[in-house]
Order: structure tokens, then sequence, then C-alpha cells
């Protein structure tokens, strides 16, 4: 079946990744908290195209594990370090030092970025996974943050991530974890029977949060109370991996498709919206005027905005293995973990 391909291509990709390949073989997802972290009520459309930041090479990384570096090379605390061939504080900015990150997430309340890191197979029962805590600036404050290697709980391959108050939940195989958003304390397992391939979360007004099982061709709903549900199973969604809430509606992108499906969370019937140029579909997330979308077979992040007329656009392009991206808002950033590169992105994007 064409999800059981996906999957098998995946951990070859990240065979061939511990070899040195940093190329774009597929993956499964994870998408994020799509309405917290970016606000995900819907502005007016706007008009204006997104203007992309410069491809120039000034980028921030990490040197050893944990530890920020400037582009120099020295260990510094700022890592916005600006293109040296440009002076333009808009470059990308590139943080190095993960273990195949799948997802990136922003706390809405104090800023800071969530990585995600599988640490290998993605569907290895091998409890080595970890969440990491990135500043804006690209300073990993804290690499393994949450770890099921040095902690009492088990975490084996995270992968999307929502925030509900203060509690963080992690899709992880075939349970959702977790944890406190402050202290990173454990605060227990929601099993989901039947799931293959937990991928991504999607959290809804009213502390409901949603989860694709990539594997099943299924999207499941976990209650306040932990009690989980099935919404939907329908073999349309391709493999379903990035989710995003909005209001009463549920927007999906699955692996092994093109199409940006829509659908109500009380009677879920699926329909596309838009059908993208290249599949591969890993993350979704809503900004004030429209979508954006990873695509492995694309190497970029596409743009849909609300105003149908509008062709869909590349705002970020030339980077294998894009996975569960995020907005940041208030800085004007779209946020790409890269799997197989073992690296986080930041690119500067107006008008979206």
């Amino acid at each position: 079946m064409r999800f059981t391909f996906a999957m098998t291509s995946l951990a070859l990709a990240l065979a061939l990744s511990a070899c040195g390949d940093d190329g774009g073989d597929p993956t499964t997802d994870a998408a994020t908290t799509d309405n917290t972290s970016t606000g995900s009520t819907t502005g007016e459309p706007t008009t204006a195209a997104p203007t992309t930041g410069p491809t120039s090479t000034g980028t921030t990384s990490t040197g050893e594990p944990g530890t920020s570096t400037t582009s120099t090379g020295e260990p510094g605390t700022s890592s916005t370090t600006a293109d040296e061939t440009t002076g333009d504080e808009n470059a990308p900015i590139v943080v190095e030092g993960f273990s195949h990150p799948e997802s990136i997430l922003i706390d809405p309340l104090d800023g800071v970025y969530l990585v995600s890191n599988i640490g290998g197979n993605p569907d290895a029962v091998d409890d080595n996974g970890f969440i990491s805590r990135v500043l804006p600036d690209g300073t990993v404050e804290e690499l393994q943050w949450i770890s099921g290697e040095t902690g009492d709980f088990t975490l084996d391959a995270p992968k999307g991530m929502a925030i509900v108050g203060d509690t963080l939940y992690v899709a992880d195989i075939t349970a959702v974890r977790k944890f406190d958003r402050v202290t990173g304390e454990h605060l227990g397992d929601i099993e989901v029977e039947g799931a293959a391939f937990l991928n991504d979360l999607s959290p809804d007004a009213d502390g409901n949060v949603y989860v694709s099982d990539t594997n099943t061709q299924s999207i499941h709903k976990i209650d306040p109370q932990d009690a989980v549900s099935l919404l939907i199973t329908d073999d349309a969604l391709a493999g379903p991996n990035g989710l995003s809430v909005e209001g009463e509606v549920l927007h999906v992108v699955g692996f092994n498709g093109q199409d940006i499906w829509r659908m109500g969370l009380v009677d879920p019937m699926p329909y596309s919206i838009a059908l993208l140029p290249q599949g591969g579909l890993d993350g979704i997330v809503r900004t004030s005027s429209g979508y954006l979308v990873s695509s492995w077979d694309a190497e970029a992040v596409y743009f849909r905005s609300d105003i149908l007329q509008r062709d869909v656009e590349i705002v970020v392009e030339g980077i294998g293995s894009p996975a569960d991206i995020d907005y940041d808002s208030a800085n004007s950033r779209v946020l790409v973990p890269r799997l197989l590169a073992d690296t986080i992105e930041f690119h500067h994007f107006t008008g979206l």
C-alpha cells in the first residue's frame, strides 16, 4: 500500500543519512500546534505576496550539542548573525546539532521553540527520543530538555507536538505523551488503540487534541479527560500527516498525496481545497492569510493564500527533508526542521 511504501522509504532515508546523505527521501511528519503557535484566527486576506529573505548563507550553528555558536565558530549567546557579505539581518539562521528533528513548535507563552528529535528510526521502540528548547536567536537553551534516555518515562520517536494550557502533548508511534510545558515533567501517556504511526497533533478551542495516524489513514480525537475516539478513517487522505485546526474545521495534508483537505470536526467529510504542485507533504500551519505546507518532493515550503485567484507560491526552496514546520508571526519567520540534515532553519518572510 502507498503508506507502507512511504515508511519503507523513510527507514532507508534515515539509514542513508547516517552515511552522510542529506537527500530528500520521504518521511512521515508531525504537525504542530498551528493554532496556539500562530494565533489561528483568520485575519483579513491580503494581496501582498510573500517577500523572500536573502538566499545568502548567513547562518548560526551549534558546535557542541546544546551550545550555540555564531557563524564565526566562536561560542556566543546571540546567533542572529547577519550575513557578512550583505549585512542583512534577515538572512536565514541555521542551527545544527540535532538528531533527526521532526517537528518544531513555538511555545506561545514564552516564545521558545520546541524541537522534537526522533533520534534514529521513526518507528523504533528505543527510548532515545528527546525534545530540545531553542531561543529565537538560535541559541540552544537545552538540547535534551525532555529525554527518553535520561528520564523515568518512555520517549521513543517523538514527532508532532501541541500545547493546551500548561500541557505539552507529543505524538510517539502508538501513544501520545504528556509533559508539563514549563518544567518538562512527565504527566502521563495516552495509548491510542490500533495506532501504528502517530504523527501530527493540533488542538481545538475546547481543549480537544487531534492526532494523525499516517499508516492507518486515520485521525483520532483526544478529549480533555484523555478519552480517545476515532474521528475518521479515509484512504483519500493518502497517509494523513500534518494537521491544523481552525475553529470547527480541520485541515489535513497527506504524505502520499498533493491535496490540502478540509473537513468539519463534527461531521468529517473531507474535500480538497488545493492541489499542490508536488507531494510528500509533511507539515501544515495557518498564517493570517493562508497556509504554509512543507513538501519533501519539492524540497520546499509552499504558501497557499486565502485569495483563491492567487497561485500557490514557493516561499522556501532548496531545502531537503523539510518536516513539520511552524510560523513565528511575531518575527515573520518560517521555522523548518530538516530531518535528514539534523538542522533547523529560520527563514524571514513578510506578507504571510
